[in-house]
């Protein structure tokens, strides 16, 4: 519920012309007598005075009819509906996700223009680099400030569980006026492709945009239809920032290193000297790293230190301190913001005896050769166990890459189920086989995922050998996609606890 907003609905009629979207209302009607006080898409989430956005391809005319008997006074669609009564205003647009997009945005006010808005994109790291640069900000201001995350979203009004990498362009900007409204001066987000690919992030301008890396994923014919889109969605953060934080090291680096110079200024990151900002001196510390960031071109050189596992997660780290940077944070906030860092799920680890079980979000190629690059280091004498699955009806290019990974890497796979969405677990599974097989014929097939996890630890305990378990892809995650809705599901973490318990 939004407070102290009301757009008159034949502004936003205007709005729509405008940005030649609009296609037909009824002329018999008064529009410019209706006041919007809310924004929805769905038909659980409506009040008083509510326009009501029929969007998505499985969109059916009885959300409309339930959004209507909640109290939605108008709705927009690009079609229109013979059981719903006439004399409801209605709106008909040629691209429903556009016209979301520049409604909300006008209807909100440009909220994101009153606080310092930081954009993170990158086919790994995303969600850890948000909650450094979200803790570093917090040392900073001394205040929590908001952030937009896989795993959670905070404004001051909403704390919630995030379902959605970025949320849809309604509720992204229903979340920028509750950050302005409670006068909090910072928002990290993340920023999938998707965001760019359907619209829900056009109309906003980022302070910082963050370019963290790309690598082959997402390409299905409901996602990417290949690398090169999956690039360009990605490059419009760049496109669309003040200022750009880039790592050097990134594959297609100087095709996103020319987006952008020319888009905003720029600072990079990466291992070596050739970067504004890179690192040095990392040690591997029993919680975490201590690693010197030192810049040739900024007269820069500082110790810091992580309590994250995961060598990938100093880069992550490094990527946090140049964002803090270039917005003019002292190093004391900073080293403070670092050290206060743990996401949960992200390479949480459990010992017991000779046996190492470690819960990561790991779910893609760059993030499956990060992990087992870590794993060869931080346990060299131990064998690898992995458990994962992969997503049903997208990202198919993850069966083949991570069928091949973790059959190289691992002694034992358990295969299982990963928010298979409409697809069977037993036809992703067989999939993944096709890949495995050929490398590694130690493998099994336990669809339920409780099951599997439990069978992986349980094995290795019995067995007394040194083993570490990778339990990849859910992390916290408390939900499954399953058939298009959310199923509870208790989480890896608290499966590995209760079973070592």
């Amino acid at each position: 519920m939004i407070n102290n907003i009301n757009k008159n609905l034949n502004e936003l009629i205007e709005i729509l012309k405008e940005n030649n979207l609009l296609e037909k209302i009824n002329e018999n009607i008064n529009y410019g007598s209706y006041l919007i006080g809310y924004l929805s898409y769905d038909s659980k989430d409506i009040t008083k005075n509510t326009l009501f956005f029929c969007k998505g391809q499985r969109f059916k005319e009885e959300y409309l009819i339930d959004a209507i008997k909640s109290g939605a006074i108008a709705y927009i669609s690009e079609n229109t509906y013979e059981n719903i009564d006439s004399s409801v205003p209605h709106i008909i647009v040629n691209d429903i996700r556009k016209a979301m997009s520049i409604i909300a945005n006008h209807f909100y006010n440009k909220a994101y223009e009153n606080f310092k808005l930081v954009g993170i994109t990158g086919t790994k790291g995303k969600t850890t680099t948000t909650f450094y640069i979200k803790n570093i900000l917090d040392e900073y201001s001394k205040t929590n400030t908001a952030y937009i995350s896989t795993i959670r979203t905070y404004t001051g009004t909403t704390d919630i569980d995030s379902h959605l990498t970025t949320p849809e362009t309604l509720d992204l900007h229903k979340y920028f006026y509750e950050t302005s409204s409670n006068d909090i001066p910072y928002l990290t987000m993340e920023v999938a492709s998707q965001g760019y690919k359907v619209g829900r992030v056009d109309q906003v301008t980022f302070d910082v945009g963050v370019f963290l890396n790309i690598s082959e994923d997402h390409i299905s014919p409901i996602e990417h239809p290949d690398i090169q889109d999956y690039l360009n969605c990605k490059l419009k953060l760049l496109e669309n920032s003040k200022v750009n934080v880039v790592n050097m090291d990134t594959d297609y680096s100087s095709i996103v290193l020319a987006v952008a110079k020319k888009s905003g200024k720029l600072y990079t990151y990466g291992k070596s000297s050739n970067a504004d900002y890179y690192l040095g001196n990392i040690v591997k510390l029993e919680s975490g790293y201590s690693f010197d960031v030192i810049s040739d071109k900024y007269n820069y050189n500082q110790n810091f230190v992580t309590n994250m596992q995961g060598l990938f997660n100093v880069e992550n780290a490094l990527a946090s301190i140049v964002v803090a940077k270039a917005l003019g944070v002292d190093d004391n906030s900073i080293r403070k913001g670092l050290e206060n860092t743990l996401v949960e799920g992200r390479m949480t680890t459990f010992v017991k005896g000779n046996v190492a079980t470690i819960v990561d979000y790991a779910h893609n190629f760059l993030s499956f050769e990060k992990l087992y690059e870590t794993l060869r280091n931080d346990y060299p004498d131990h064998k690898i166990v992995t458990v994962f699955g992969c997503p049903g009806n997208k990202a198919y290019t993850r069966r083949r890459d991570l069928g091949i990974l973790s059959a190289k890497n691992s002694y034992k796979i358990y295969l299982t189920e990963e928010d298979p969405q409409y697809e069977n677990v037993s036809d992703i599974c067989r999939d993944i086989i096709t890949y495995v097989e050929p490398i590694n014929q130690n493998y099994v097939v336990i669809e339920d995922r409780e099951t599997a996890i439990i069978s992986s630890i349980e094995e290795a305990i019995t067995a007394g050998e040194k083993t570490v378990i990778a339990i990849t892809g859910k992390g916290a995650e408390t939900m499954q996609k399953v058939n298009g809705r959310f199923a509870y599901y208790k989480s890896d973490i608290t499966v590995v606890k209760e079973t070592l318990q």
